[in-house]
């Protein structure tokens, strides 16, 4: 067993062969209204000032250099990805774009094989980006003990599980050769342990479990959460997939970029990493991960339970006026909310859609938004503000043959160069100035002004300056969705 002085001296040495693999393409249906295909739960700041995604790169810039995260997402979030890379100096070529969803195992097999063809001495981490730490420093000084021991081992975090929750998979742990064979250690005795004594073997998966089965493995002691955060080196994934994802393996040891995805995409099954690799790994093993204040968000109860209640269990994060209410938790947006004598329920409210719930049942939210597909409705798909890599619009109003929006253009960006077969549109500047192509013409129109777009016109909106340019764009025709793009030229590739 090797000292607690040599595993950190073994780990500095190769500090600079750490690597993150961020998965970072998940629709987080089960917080809706707030998260959407669009805008999904990793996108989305709830209570704190940055978005999930942009903590889980702050979280680990101590420990992992820009040039080494990788960001596997879908082509879906090209833009959002692309402006959070260049905010952390993240280089474009480590972006990895899917075509579409092919669950987690090809995703990380895509990205290990791009980390191999730079370095085959790296130690990678994989992390999903939609997860809430509340502790960064405790976590930090955890994955530091990962990294510094998973040369011959996948090693995956095991949360202590601290209530029976049936939205989180189980790990069964073992004790391995050399600690007590009767119990696991508690908590005070975690702290004095070396990184290699608090690792355990891993004696079986269990499948989200139902209410009197969580009770029983909580009761157990020797069962935690499966965080989906794991760490292994180069060698052992790469080892591992090709033992057991072996046709998956072949394809994606060919590819030398990410822009290689396409020429194999099709030809790949989806799977899980948890079903295709852990669950059938003779090299894992579980480091206890305690004290990190842990969530990964996976329902509205679960973001509940981290948020301080006032003396009446209540929590409100929106304009309320409330009477005899307790144990609530509102989230709003604008408009005044009024609760009158209500007790265990989680609301949210948002222009399109507002979510009444009982804090036990939240975990079936997802139900409402696959009867919302299955219903071909816009409120699974997008909010009424949408973004886009210019700037964003907001649906003010819809009618029968007219939708009215607020056009909001970034400083120095444009939309593309464009016609519309069934539409026509009336633009007024409401603030800023706008460059306005309109067939031949271009035009400057300031605050008050307008212009008329008729169908077919090739035009253009763009804002020259420093400040922002707001329009009220008014659509009229009898087919008014956004595939009636005709794009001729675009600053994004789109």
């Amino acid at each position: 067993m090797f000292s607690t002085r040599e595993v950190y001296l073994n780990y500095f040495r190769m500090a600079d062969h750490n690597y993150a693999i961020l998965l970072a393409g998940g629709q987080g249906s089960r917080f809706w209204p707030q998260s959407r295909t669009l805008e999904p739960k990793q996108f989305l700041s709830l209570h704190q000032k940055t978005s999930l995604f942009d903590q889980t790169i702050i979280r680990i810039k101590p420990l992992i250099p820009p040039k080494n995260i990788i960001i596997a997402t879908s082509e879906l979030y090209r833009h959002q990805v692309q402006e959070i890379a260049a905010k952390f100096n993240i280089p474009s070529a480590n972006l990895i774009f899917e075509p579409d969803g092919r669950n987690t195992a090809p995703s990380i097999a895509l990205a290990v094989q791009l980390i191999a063809c730079k370095d085959k001495h790296a130690r990678i981490c994989v992390l999903p980006c939609d997860h809430l730490i509340k502790n960064p420093g405790c976590f930090r000084q955890l994955l530091e003990k990962g990294l510094a021991i998973c040369d011959d081992h996948l090693i995956i975090f095991g949360i202590p599980p601290h209530r029976p929750a049936t939205g989180y998979g189980y790990i069964k742990a073992a004790i391995l050769r050399g600690q007590s064979p009767n119990r696991l250690p508690t908590k005070n005795e975690l702290r004095g342990l070396s990184p290699k004594e608090q690792v355990y073997l891993v004696a079986k998966f269990c499948e989200k479990p139902d209410l009197k089965t969580a009770a029983k493995l909580l009761k157990a002691g020797n069962y935690f959460w499966n965080s989906g955060i794991f760490v292994g080196s180069c060698d052992i994934f790469l080892k591992d997939f090709r033992i057991y994802l072996p046709k998956l393996h072949n394809m994606v040891v060919r590819l030398k970029c990410a822009a290689d995805i396409v020429k194999i995409w099709n030809k790949i099954q989806p799977i899980s990493f948890d079903y295709g690799i852990l669950e059938k790994s003779n090299n894992l093993r579980m480091l206890i991960a305690s004290g990190l204040g842990w969530s990964d968000l996976g329902s509205w109860q679960a973001w509940d339970e981290i948020l301080e209640k006032d003396k009446e269990g209540n929590v409100f994060k929106a304009d309320v006026i409330n009477l005899r209410s307790k144990n609530i938790t509102v989230l709003g947006n604008n408009r005044l909310i009024a609760t009158i004598g209500l007790d265990d329920l989680i609301i949210v409210d948002t222009p399109d859609a507002l979510l009444i719930t009982k804090k036990g049942s939240s975990e079936e939210v997802k139900k409402i938004v696959d009867t919302l597909k299955t219903n071909k409705r816009q409120e699974h798909y997008s909010h009424k503000t949408v973004k886009r890599p210019w700037g964003s619009y907001t649906i003010l109003e819809t009618g029968e043959g007219f939708k009215v929006k607020l056009v909001e253009v970034k400083p120095k960006h444009s939309l593309s160069l464009q016609l519309h077969k069934k539409r026509s549109e009336h633009w007024v500047v409401v603030e800023g100035i706008a460059n306005i192509v309109r067939g031949k013409k271009t035009e400057v129109y300031n605050a008050n002004e307008s212009t008329y777009i008729p169908i077919n016109c090739i035009h253009r909106l763009t804002n020259p300056t420093t400040q922002s340019l707001k329009i009220i764009e008014v659509q009229a025709g009898k087919y008014l969705e956004e595939d009636d793009i005709v794009r001729l030229k675009d600053d994004f590739g789109r």
